[in-house]
C-alpha cells in the first residue's frame, strides 16, 4: 500500500522549517551587529563621564599652584605660574617661547629667563652651558630666579578676612597643608651653597621688606610693596669658594635691588672673561615676578626694569625645569616631534587628548577579531529532519499557547492515520 508523504501537510514542512531558521540567523546576526554600535555608546558615556569629572575636578575651589610654568595646563591659573610675565615682554613687543633643555637650540635667544623649580643651585654643568651661551652672543642676558617662594602663602594671607565662618576650619587646614608642604620642599635647599653666581644661604631671618636702596628702587613705594625674604641669594666673596675646586669669582656684580640692612633682592653680574658682553640678572625669588604677586602694581614697576635689562629685539626663552634642572644635551631633538608634543601640552589638548586615546584603545579592543587557528564550522542541511522539528517547536513556542500547540500536534497525528490508511482499519 503506498503512502503519501508526510511532509506534503505536516507541520513540519520544509518551508516552515527554512523561514524559522531563516528569521534565527536574522535575528541572531541582527543581534550581534547592534553589539559594536551599543559598544561604541557605551564608550562614548563613559568618556563623557570622565571629562565631567575632570572639569568639574577643575572648577572646584582649590587654588592652581605649578611653579614656573608658562603654558603648561593650568599655568595660567597657577598663582606660580609666569604667563603674566611672559606677556608683559610680548607687550614690548618681544617674540617668547618655553624651553626644557639646554641645546644648541640656545642659539636663537636673547635672553633666557630661568624659574628652577628646585631649591638648590644650578649644576656645574649647567651653569657652565649656559656661560658658553652667554659668551658667545652679544648683549645676551640670562634671568634667574631663585626658588625661595611660594605665592600660595600670600594668597591664603589676603583672602582670609573674606573667608565665612562656617568655611574658616577647611580654610585653615588647606592654608597650613600649603605651608606644610612648602616648607617640607624648602628642607631640600642647602644650607649654604657656592654657585659662582651667588651664594645660596636657606637659614636666613625671615624678613618683610620695609626699606629698598638700589638703582631699581627709585620710583618704587616699599609700603605698598609685599616682599619678604628668607633663603638668600647673595654676592657671594672670596671666602664663600673652595679655592681648590670652585670657580673663580665674577669680575664685577652689583646690586641692583637691596634693602637697607643689606639683604640682596635683584643683582647684576658681568665678567668678560667668562660671560663675554653678556650679563645675568639673579632674582633671590619670585615675590614679584610671579603671576600673584603680579598682581601689585609696585610689583609690576619693578618686573618691568627687569624687562628692560633685556636686549629690546631679541628672542626671549623661557627656561623651566624641575629637580634637577634641565638637562644639558649636544643634539637637537628633530623639531616636528617637540612641535607636536608641544601642542598637546597646551589647554584644553591636554585634557582631551588622554581620554581620545583611552576610547582609542577601548574602541580597537570591540572591534578586534579573535585570533588563532581558524576552525570549519559544520554546514547546515536542509535535509535533516531534526531541524524541522526544532523549527516547529520555536514557532509554537512564541505563541504561547500550550492548548494550541497541543490541537496543532493532535491535527498533525490525525492527518498523519489518514493519510496512512491507518483510520479505516477496524
Amino acid at each position: 500500500m503506498s503512502t503519501a508523504p508526510a511532509s506534503s501537510s505536516s507541520p513540519y514542512s520544509s518551508s516552515s522549517g527554512n523561514s524559522a531558521s531563516s528569521s534565527a540567523k536574522s535575528s541572531s546576526s541582527k543581534s550581534s551587529s547592534a553589539i559594536v554600535p551599543l559598544a561604541l555608546v557605551g564608550l562614548f558615556i563613559v568618556t563623557l563621564l570622565m571629562l565631567w569629572f575632570y572639569f568639574t575636578s577643575r572648577t572646584s575651589d582649590t587654588i592652581t599652584s605649578e611653579y614656573g610654568k608658562r603654558r603648561a595646563s593650568g599655568a595660567t591659573d597657577s598663582v606660580n605660574g609666569t604667563s603674566v610675565l611672559a606677556e608683559m615682554f610680548k607687550a614690548t613687543g618681544r617674540r617668547v617661547e618655553t624651553i626644557n633643555q639646554l641645546s644648541p637650540r640656545l642659539e636663537r635667544y636673547q635672553t633666557i629667563v630661568w624659574f628652577p623649580d628646585d631649591f638648590s643651585p644650578p649644576s656645574a654643568e649647567q651653569r657652565e652651558a649656559l656661560e658658553d651661551w652667554l659668551f658667545d652672543g652679544s648683549g645676551r642676558v640670562l634671568i634667574y630666579v631663585g626658588r625661595d617662594y611660594d605665592a600660595r602663602s600670600d594668597y591664603y594671607n589676603d583672602i582670609r578676612p573674606l573667608v565665612k565662618k562656617e568655611e574658616r576650619s577647611e580654610f585653615e587646614r588647606r592654608r597650613a597643608t600649603a605651608k606644610s608642604q612648602f616648607d617640607s620642599a624648602r628642607a631640600s635647599m642647602p644650607k649654604q651653597g657656592f654657585s659662582r653666581w651667588f651664594t645660596a644661604k636657606r637659614d636666613g631671618k625671615r624678613t618683610v621688606v620695609k626699606s629698598l636702596s638700589g638703582p631699581w628702587a627709585e620710583g618704587i613705594d616699599v609700603t605698598k610693596t609685599d616682599l619678604e625674604l628668607q633663603g638668600r641669594l647673595d654676592i657671594p666673596i672670596e671666602s664663600d669658594r673652595n679655592a681648590t675646586v670652585d670657580p673663580a669669582l665674577p669680575t664685577e656684580t652689583e646690586a641692583l635691588l637691596e634693602t637697607d640692612e643689606g639683604d640682596v633682592l635683584v643683582s647684576s653680574i658681568i665678567d668678560e672673561a667668562y660671560l663675554g658682553s653678556g650679563q645675568i640678572v639673579v632674582v633671590a625669588n619670585g615675590g614679584f615676578v610671579l603671576n600673584y604677586p603680579l598682581v601689585n602694581h609696585e610689583h609690576r614697576k619693578l618686573a618691568s626694569r627687569l624687562i628692560a635689562e633685556t636686549d629690546p629685539k631679541g628672542k626671549v626663552a623661557f627656561l623651566e625645569s624641575g629637580p634637577g634642572g634641565p638637562p644639558v644635551v649636544d643634539r637637537e631633538p628633530a623639531e616636528e616631534s617637540q612641535a607636536a608634543i608641544a601642542i598637546l601640552k597646551v589647554w584644553p589638548l591636554s585634557a582631551i587628548m588622554p581620554h581620545l586615546v583611552i576610547f582609542g584603545v577601548m574602541l580597537c579592543l570591540a572591534l578586534s577579531p579573535i585570533f588563532g587557528r581558524p576552525k570549519e564550522l559544520p554546514r547546515e542541511t536542509l535535509a535533516d529532519f531534526g531541524k524541522h522539528v526544532a523549527a516547529l517547536g520555536q514557532l509554537l513556542a512564541r505563541t504561547r499557547d500550550r492548548g494550541y500547540a497541543l490541537l496543532r500536534l493532535e491535527q498533525y497525528r490525525q492527518q498523519g492515520r489518514r493519510d496512512s490508511g491507518r483510520s479505516h482499519l477496524k
